[in-house]
């Protein structure tokens, strides 16, 4: 573990609670991985037990609509998270992530982080408190997207 390694995780997302002691022990655990444009990070329905966060670039957040259509229902950008329910439920994934430019994310496997529970409970609890809070914000985002759009419709038939 550099000391780089040590600071990405403690200006990421999941770092914001951590002490310096549980930071270092969430980068003995985490992995880096870069990926080029255009390459798929994970596709719908695929199963994995790894949490993301961007650290560098965009990526894309896509939902495919039959065999050839694709829609990019958003962009991530740096700081967050990408396959944080399937981490937490093991479900497949629901969209796939593929990188807009080249990008950089943490990976951290959940198995690994199970581990931590009995040696570093605090730091599993900041993580998971983490994950819902980047979890209520997207639930916000999308859900003030929905009242515009319903707004948008409704004024359409008025």
């Amino acid at each position: 573990m550099s000391q780089n390694d040590l600071q990405i995780i403690a200006q990421s997302v999941l770092g914001a609670d951590l002490t310096e002691q549980e930071c270092q022990a969430l980068a003995q655990i985490t992995t880096q991985r870069n990926l080029i444009k255009d390459e798929v990070l994970f596709s719908e329905g695929s199963l994995d037990d790894q949490l993301y966060v961007l650290v560098s670039g965009k990526i894309d957040v896509i939902k495919s609509a039959g065999t050839k259509e694709e829609t990019i229902m958003a962009t991530l950008k740096p700081g967050a998270l990408a396959g944080e329910l399937s981490f937490i439920d093991g479900e497949a994934h629901s969209m796939t992530l593929k990188s807009r430019n080249d990008s950089h994310v943490i990976v951290l496997h959940r198995s690994d982080f199970e581990k931590l529970i009995d040696t570093q409970p605090l730091a599993v609890y900041h993580v998971m408190r983490a994950i819902l809070r980047a979890s209520h914000k997207l639930q916000r985002e999308l859900n003030a997207r929905f009242m515009e759009m319903n707004r948008f419709v409704t004024n359409q038939y008025m």
